[in-house]
């Protein structure tokens, strides 16, 4: 016997099989979970077939999701990632002193201003 199967959770039409039949009872099919008798209609584009309270049914495929706008960081996360590190900084104020530290905090300053 030819039965139609569904998804679990939407009821969206997966597709066709066969039912076994009874080993103790011949002449009774064995229909499984989320399958049933009924043939579901011919398909239609835009259309997915759902088995709904016991009858088959269109429903609209869903659009798909807009793409997320891309990570566009600002100015001070710019700078922060391009600052050398504290211990680069001190490293700096030790061998270069002042100047050479101010140097390169102002360099990263000037490639990403406010």
């Amino acid at each position: 016997m030819k039965i139609f199967n569904y998804a679990p959770n939407t009821n969206l039409l997966l597709g066709e099989s066969n039912a076994d039949e009874s080993p103790l009872e011949p002449g009774v099919w064995l229909i499984p979970a989320n399958a049933t008798t009924k043939e579901p209609p011919s398909a239609q584009n835009g259309k997915t077939i759902n088995f709904v309270n016991s009858a088959w049914v269109y429903q609209d495929i869903p659009s798909p999701e807009p793409e997320p706008e891309p990570f566009v960081p600002t100015y001070k996360e710019k700078r922060a990632a391009a600052y050398p590190s504290i211990a680069d900084q001190l490293d700096l104020l030790y061998h270069g002193g002042m100047d050479a530290w101010k140097a390169a905090i102002t360099a990263v300053k000037e490639e990403f201003p406010k």
